[in-house]
């Protein structure tokens, strides 16, 4: 039999589901979100569908494609820039939950370019784990405060008093201070010190 086959295919982190973020942008949203990753170029991550493009892809229509994309781009989930007169060309975007115990500390945003996505992906996964980087590892990373956190940009840290009830077990990288309240430890800060400033919401 002859014939051929497409076996070009775009992943999914779990994460995104199990942290409620595919339910908090809806399945309308995360459809084209996904059209945009399936069809984005190897090398630069870059797609060009246009909103009818999206429309046949996904099923739905130009009303409601043009309202997802917004949901997606205030979700940090996409990006754009012009393209002609009225086009646009697109970048689809990961988010990945920093987290100590149940807290999100803050979340990492990169730009899914299918070329070197699982590299970058592995470098933070182990500056993360080990607390040592090669220097490019926040290069073009955004990152988002969790809830309660805040920038300080004299000490380039992000900064939260924590109750210790909500840390499932003790750290080395947690400095209870008083038996209720916990904050990042020297080690914590000089990591979090590489990650430059969040960029203020569009």
């Amino acid at each position: 039999m002859l014939g051929k086959i497409d076996t070009s295919f775009a992943t999914t982190q779990r994460d995104f589901f199990t942290s409620g973020l595919a339910a908090e942008i809806g399945m309308n949203a995360f459809g084209i979100w996904l059209a945009i990753k399936q069809h984005a170029d190897y090398n630069s991550g870059k797609s060009w569908p246009g909103v009818r493009q999206l429309a046949s892809w996904t099923g739905l229509n130009k009303d409601t494609v043009t309202k997802q994309l917004k949901i997606l781009e205030e979700h940090r989930l996409l990006k754009w820039s012009p393209r002609g007169r009225r086009g646009r060309t697109y970048i689809a975007r990961e988010r990945l939950d920093i987290r100590i115990g149940d807290l999100i500390v803050c979340t990492i945003v990169v730009d899914y370019v299918p070329s070197s996505l699982r590299g970058r992906l592995d470098k933070i996964k182990n500056a993360l784990e080990t607390g040592r980087d090669d220097g490019n590892v926040w290069a073009e990373v955004e990152i988002i405060p969790g809830s309660g956190f805040t920038w300080d940009a004299a000490s380039k840290t992000l900064k939260r008093q924590i109750d210790s009830r909500v840390l499932r077990t003790e750290s080395s990288h947690i400095a209870c201070e008083s038996g209720a309240k916990a904050e990042f430890d020297q080690k914590t800060r000089d990591l979090l010190a590489k990650w430059r400033a969040p960029r203020e919401p569009a």
